[in-house]
């Protein structure tokens, strides 16, 4: 019986773009890993937790998205 199954490609032999490198994906959880406690703090009535989660998130997709615009400026220098 023939094997149906697709393989995952290495990330090291495809290179990494910025969306799929290492930390990227790593910022990504912990991004989700913060909103989710924040929403835990919220549904347990404690207000300054959430909050404190909440501001985490958002300073981590502030640098994010800092990081976006200054890697897609780099990478498209030059051209027209």
């Amino acid at each position: 019986m023939a094997d149906n199954r697709i393989s995952a490609p290495i990330l090291g032999t495809l290179g990494t773009t910025p969306a799929t490198s290492p930390v990227s994906i790593a910022r990504r959880i912990a991004i989700e890993a913060a909103l989710s406690l924040a929403l835990f703090h919220v549904r347990r009535d404690n207000p300054h937790a959430a909050v404190g989660r909440a501001i985490r998130a958002a300073s981590m997709l502030k640098q994010a998205c800092a990081e976006a615009t200054a890697t897609t400026t780099t990478t498209t220098a030059g051209r027209v």
